[in-house]
């Protein structure tokens, strides 16, 4: 999977309904420079929403961030197999939006 809108794709992903928090990131697309540079995501009442701007803590290219978006990896999995480079609390914070079960598929054949 690969993201080719970031605000949009996080905008429209759900989010766990319990959770009140704001991720500060820094996206790195070599290919789409729209999807360059940095974005607030406010999550609330299982909603996202991205503004542009903010702080960078949650720093990772495009690659990085399809498993996060999709929950195959935890951010934590992310930051030691170097994937991302965040402060302790931008990985906190992303840790409950992106919470959630792994991606499975059965296989029946």
């Amino acid at each position: 999977m690969r993201v080719i809108n970031v605000p949009k794709a996080l905008s429209l992903r759900g989010y766990p309904a319990g959770v009140e928090a704001e991720l500060h990131l820094e996206i790195q697309d070599n290919i789409l420079p729209d999807n360059n540079g940095k974005f607030i995501l406010a999550v609330s009442g299982g909603r996202g929403e991205v503004t542009k701007g903010g702080r960078g803590e949650l720093r990772l290219d495009v690659r990085g961030l399809s498993p996060l978006f999709t929950g195959l990896f935890t951010p934590h999995q992310l930051q030691t197999i170097g994937q991302i480079e965040a402060t302790a609390d931008a990985i906190a914070a992303a840790t409950q939006i992106f919470a959630g079960s792994e991606p499975w598929m059965s296989d029946h054949f």
